[in-house]
Formats: C-alpha cells, structure tokens, sequence
C-alpha cells in the first residue's frame, strides 16, 4: 500500500531525525540509488534497506507521541502508512525538528522490497555480546583482505573474489546466523562503542534478526535473502 505524496511523519524529536540521517547515510555510501521501505505502525516507523551484504536492514525510530503534533505537521495516519521511497530524497526531506515529510513513492520497487520479514511472531533464539559480534567482524575482513591479495594478478577476477567474500560471509556465527550479519552490523554502524553491551538474536520461520543496540539485520536461512 503506497502513501500519498503529501504525506508525513513527526518523529519523536531531534535525536530521532539524527539517528535516521546516520542511517540513510550510511546506506547512500554503499548505494547512490537505495531504496528504503517505511512501515509505520502504532506509536513507531521501521525502515528498512538492502545493504550489498546479502541482508536486511532495519532502523526503528518513535513517532511523536502528542497526536495534536501530527495533526498540525500534516502527518498521515501511521497505520496507513507503507510506502518505498528514494533514501536520498528521505534524508533530504527530515527535518532538525523531527518533521519528516515523506518524498514520492519510486514507481518501480526493487525486488527485496516486496518481501519483509513479518512484523510479529518473533522467538528469542538468544544474546551474543557486541564484542564477540565485532571481533568476527574484523577477524573475516581481515581474512577477506589477505586472501585477495594473494590471488595473482593474472587471476584476480571479480568471480574469484566473489567466492572468497561467499564462503567467508557464510560461516557459521553463533546462535544460527552466519558471519555476514556480524559484517553488516558493523559496516552499519549497528554495533555501537559500548562492548560490554549485548546483541539479541530471534527467529520467524526462516527468518533470522540480530537486533543491535542501533538497529536491526535481518536475513532469511537455507537459500539467501530472496
């Protein structure tokens, strides 16, 4: 269901419409063209992207909590509203105050797009620390960095660094998820400077989230992302 394009969100405040700017920013590093799903429900608006890691991502932020703050900014009705937008044009349209009106609705939606993981129904699978997230992080691109520089010249195609970065990305982590939510975690800035906190994973089915003290990675197992 697409929004209108006239239609609106107030963000909680100041600190939300930062925490989104961080986050549309760093997915315009991997992708000029990324396209970004907003999915507000209730009291919260998810949105989520499709770094090249073979992953979701997903940042939640709160809506305002005075209804009267949305009426006066216009906004729409957050349980009306499901639409996928340009992430630059969503990053150029948040306001310092939190007001975010939302830019027009790409005619043409990527194939990732249709298919999110559901909202509900999530098990607790169990906790791995930031650190022990962050530490697998470094060790596989560090791994990663070495292996392809050891390709000889002659040989260096994109296909043979491709099967180094799959077999890599898809080891095994901990708890189910494989290396490549541990490297997109952190190349999203997800992680965080705190390594005494602690990462949570859940499952849906097939689907796989580590949620982050700043933001979520979410992927489905057995036969890749889509």
């Amino acid at each position: 269901m697409n929004a209108p394009a006239a239609a609106a969100l107030a963000l909680a405040g100041p600190d939300e419409a930062a925490d989104l700017g961080g986050y549309l920013t760093r997915l315009l590093r991997f992708d000029k063209a990324a396209a970004v799903r907003v999915v507000a429900s209730g009291a919260a608006v998810g949105v989520y992207g499709r770094p090249p890691f073979d992953v979701l991502t997903l940042r939640t932020l709160a809506l305002a909590a005075d209804e009267s703050t949305s009426r006066t900014t216009g906004a729409a009705s957050p349980a009306d509203l499901d639409v996928t937008v340009s992430a630059g044009d969503l990053l150029h349209a948040i306001a310092p105050d939190g007001t975010l009106a939302l830019p027009r609705p790409l005619a043409g939606a990527t194939a990732w797009t249709g298919f999110l993981p559901p909202r509900t129904g999530w098990q607790p699978v169990g906790e791995l620390p930031v650190a022990e997230v962050e530490t697998a992080a470094l060790a596989a691109i560090g791994e990663f960095k070495q292996r392809a520089e050891t390709i000889p010249d002659r040989e260096r195609t994109r296909a043979a660094v491709d099967r180094i970065a799959a077999e890599i990305w898809d080891r095994p982590l901990s708890l189910g998820l494989p290396v490549r939510a541990a490297h997109a975690a952190r190349a999203m800035g997800f992680l965080g400077p705190a390594q005494s906190a602690a990462t949570a994973v859940r499952s849906a089915g097939r689907w796989l989230r580590l949620d982050a003290p700043y933001g979520t990675i979410v992927l489905r197992t057995g036969s890749g992302l889509l």
